[in-house]
């Protein structure tokens, strides 16, 4: 295997070197390349001429990258690190070809390429193009001038799978048992799902009747229109932070591909937890192995480190593409703190980039309790189905753990203003009477101005409200925000 194929196209910030900014040599030929690609992406018609000027134009950029790489790549990689008569030299012998042999075929005199090598005589830009345009002699690298998008699209070649550094998931089922055996708090919202028996309990509560019908009202068609007038036709990096079994994020993309004429599309999951993870993937794959031009990589590792993982940031304008973080399923509403996962889990995000996520709406303006109690219907839901998912886990690790019963608490102490949160409680009975009690689960209610406001000064623009379809579904949108320049 090739070294060139251990640092794969879908990772664009891997670089052959430590550094992690490109050489003003690799960013030029990164955008050459990629433009390129637009460039023979570009739909002519049945017109004569503009098949004509769109063959020219993909002519002379090849002759860009060329010139490009003789003048001005490194010095491991220029063939003007030496004298260009003596590398032609070189080439030509082990071209196999004869000085006139090699006239002919570049369309020079002999006498010029006999200059040439002796050094009497300096190249033209002609005289280069026409050197370079002879496969045999290889003055040019082959992936040079080709188009970028050849290993992009090999995806079966390329890794799919990657565990972030310093991740650990046997020591952070470690802490919560620890802490599941302690006097009581706060769960973290990842521990719920952590093993194989809480993520399948999860699975099967998220597809009874009640919950699909949340899902089957989600806007795709819409969220999908709303993203394409944002981003145009440019490639998309949908980056799925905590989308559980992956359904919703899947079909956000096939609705994204409706109404795409070629795929361009790297769609990336990222959930701490590996059962569910592992579903997502599959699912992902098992939707679009078969359809070229998406490229799917499962990423476990926790979305608030979401800076660290350097292979998901680049600079767009290095590159055609778009970044989308997308928090979908309420995934948002888990948040304990949501303005500074905005301002410090997103900080690697660079203008242009996109952020999505759903909400359910707060069933009144109010913040005293009681009002909220009698307007909010959660409050008067059976908990039976959560009982299993939520208690699971603590008779599991919890010691002594007899019986777990789930309540409803009401948290109106939110950073967001308008907004609550709705707590789920256990309460675990222990052998000789005693009890102890965890918030093991909560959501959150928001006033959509509120969310906007807190964006904006975050330097996110509201680009999208997308609002979820159906009588019967609980007031809930998608917003769709991208990021500004600073200031």
């Amino acid at each position: 295997m090739q070294a060139e194929s251990a640092i794969p196209s879908e990772f664009p910030s891997l670089l052959s070197t430590d550094t992690l900014e490109p050489s003003p040599y690799q960013a030029a030929l990164f955008h050459l390349r990629q433009g390129l690609q637009a460039l023979c992406d570009l739909s002519t018609g049945r017109s004569r001429g503009k098949k004509q000027a769109h063959a020219e134009l993909i002519a002379l950029q090849k002759q860009v990258l060329q010139l490009l790489h003789l003048h001005f790549a490194p010095d491991s990689e220029s063939i003007t690190g030496r004298p260009f008569g003596e590398i032609l030299r070189q080439h030509r012998d082990e071209s196999g070809f004869t000085q006139e042999q090699l006239a002919e075929h570049a369309g020079l005199s002999a006498s010029l390429v006999r200059k040439l090598e002796q050094g009497s005589k300096l190249p033209t830009r002609d005289t280069l193009l026409r050197l370079c345009s002879v496969p045999e002699l290889k003055l040019i690298p082959k992936e040079i001038s080709t188009l970028p998008a050849i290993r992009e699209r090999s995806y079966r070649l390329a890794p799919n799978c990657y565990v972030s550094p310093g991740f650990d998931s046997v020591q952070m089922l470690t802490d919560f048992t620890n802490q599941i055996n302690g006097g009581g708090g706060a769960i973290e919202q990842t521990h719920v799902y952590l093993d194989h028996k809480s993520a399948l309990d999860w699975i099967q509560l998220c597809n009874m009747p009640k919950y699909q019908a949340w899902r089957d009202s989600f806007p795709h068609e819409d969220t999908a229109a709303c993203l394409r007038e944002v981003v145009g036709q440019a490639g998309l990096d949908l980056i799925a932070l905590g989308p559980g079994d992956g359904k919703t994020e899947v079909q956000l993309v096939r609705s994204i591909l409706a109404d795409e004429e070629r795929a361009n599309i790297r769609f990336y999951l990222l959930d701490a937890s590996q059962p569910l993870l592992g579903r997502a993937f599959r699912h992902a794959m098992d939707s679009f192995d078969d359809v070229p031009g998406i490229f799917v990589c499962g990423i476990q590792g926790n979305f608030h480190h979401l800076p660290r993982y350097m292979q998901l940031h680049y600079t767009p304008a290095r590159s055609h593409r778009r970044r989308v973080y997308t928090m979908l399923g309420g995934t948002l509403g888990n948040l304990e703190h949501e303005p500074h996962f905005f301002q410090h889990a997103l900080s690697g995000a660079a203008p242009g980039d996109l952020l999505m996520f759903d909400v359910e709406y707060a069933f009144t303006d109010s913040s005293n309790p009681k009002d909220i109690r009698e307007k909010d219907p959660a409050f008067g839901s059976s908990l039976d189905d959560h009982e299993r998912w939520l208690g699971g886990p603590i008779m599991r690790y919890c010691r002594e753990a007899q019986n777990v019963t789930v309540s409803l608490g009401l948290d109106t102490n939110r950073p967001l203003v308008g907004s609550y949160g709705i707590q789920f409680l256990a309460k675990v009975q222990l052998l000789g009477g005693q009890t102890k009690e965890f918030c093991m689960w909560q959501v959150r209610r928001y006033q959509p101005q509120s969310l906007i406001d807190c964006l904006r000064g975050l330097g996110w623009q509201h680009v999208g409200l997308m609002p979820f379809r159906g009588s019967k579904t609980r007031p809930r949108g998608v917003f769709l925000f991208q990021k500004q320049l600073p200031g």
